[in-house]
C-alpha cells in the first residue's frame, strides 16, 4: 500500500525535523515516501535536513516566500495532489510542520478506518497539546478542529479521481462566504470538505488515535505567547524520536 505524504515548511525547521522523524519512527508497514515543501525559510534548516536525507525525502521549493502575504498552504498541498507523481498513490498523507506521531501505528488505524467506511474520503487522529493527553473540551467543541473539515495537521485520504477533481476544481485552500448579513470563513480544507459532501463523502476522525499538535507556529496568532512552552515540548520529543531511529 503506497502513501505519498506532503509537509509544508513555513520558518518552521525544527518542528519540521520533529514532525519527519516521528512519520518514520512510528508507523512501519507502508511504502511511504515525503516531500516537503519550503516557503524559502531562513531559519536554522540543519537537523530538518538530515531527517530528510535520513529517509529519503524530497525537498522542493513552494514558490512561495515567507513573506507571502496570504496563506500559501492550500495552495502547495492543492499542487501536491495534482503533481504527476502523487498518481500512484493509494492514499495521500496532508501532515503540518507541527505535529509529532506520539504513538505507534498512527496511520494503520487511520487507514484501517478508510479501508472499513466506503463512504468516507479522508480520515484523521485526535489531537494533543503534550501528545499524551487529548486537547481540552473547550477547545476540542471548536467545530474547525474536528466537525466541519478535516484538519490538515494530519488527514489521509484515499487517492480516488473524485477528490483529485475536486482538488482541481476547487482546491484546498481557505475561502470566504459572503453573505447577506455575515460573512463565513472556511479554513484549509474545508470548503473541500463541504464540496466532498456534495458527491456522498464525509469525513472522520478516529477516536484511538492521538498526535500532537503545536498549533500556530507557521502563521502565530494570540497563542504566540505560548511558543517557548511548545519549543520546550517539541525539544523533549526530538530527543525521543532521534533516540528511536
Amino acid at each position: 500500500m503506497r502513501i505519498s505524504a506532503a509537509l509544508v515548511n513555513h520558518n518552521t525547521s525544527a518542528f519540521a525535523e520533529l514532525a519527519i522523524r516521528s512519520l518514520f519512527a512510528q508507523n512501519h508497514g507502508f511504502d511511504l515516501s515525503l516531500t516537503i515543501y519550503d516557503n524559502d525559510s531562513k531559519d536554522d534548516r540543519s537537523g530538518m535536513l538530515q531527517a530528510a536525507a535520513k529517509h529519503n525525502a524530497a525537498l522542493n521549493l513552494s514558490g512561495f516566500p515567507t513573506t507571502t502575504p496570504g496563506n500559501s498552504h492550500g495552495e502547495i498541498l492543492s499542487k501536491f495532489v495534482l503533481d504527476r507523481h502523487s498518481e500512484a498513490a493509494n492514499y495521500l498523507l496532508f501532515l503540518d510542520a507541527d505535529i509529532c506521531f506520539t504513538q505507534t501505528g498512527t496511520l494503520v488505524a487511520l487507514a484501517e478506518a478508510l479501508r472499513s467506511n466506503a463512504d468516507v474520503f479522508g480520515a484523521g487522529p485526535r489531537m494533543s497539546w503534550d501528545g499524551q493527553t487529548p486537547m481540552p473540551d473547550q477547545m476540542a467543541s471548536n467545530p474547525a478542529i474536528y466537525r466541519n473539515r478535516l484538519h490538515p495537521c494530519c488527514a489521509l485520504v484515499k487517492n480516488t479521481a473524485t477528490f483529485r477533481a475536486v482538488v482541481r476544481h476547487v482546491g484546498l485552500s481557505c475561502a470566504r462566504l459572503l453573505r447577506a448579513y455575515e460573512d463565513d470563513y472556511l479554513d484549509t480544507f474545508e470548503l473541500m470538505t463541504r464540496v466532498m459532501r456534495t458527491h456522498g463523502y464525509r469525513h472522520m476522525i478516529v477516536d484511538n488515535t492521538l498526535i500532537m499538535h503545536a498549533f500556530a507556529v507557521s502563521y502565530p496568532d494570540e497563542s504566540a505567547a505560548l511558543l517557548s512552552e511548545k519549543e520546550a515540548r517539541r525539544d523533549r520529543w526530538l530527543t525521543i524520536m532521534r533516540a528511536r531511529e
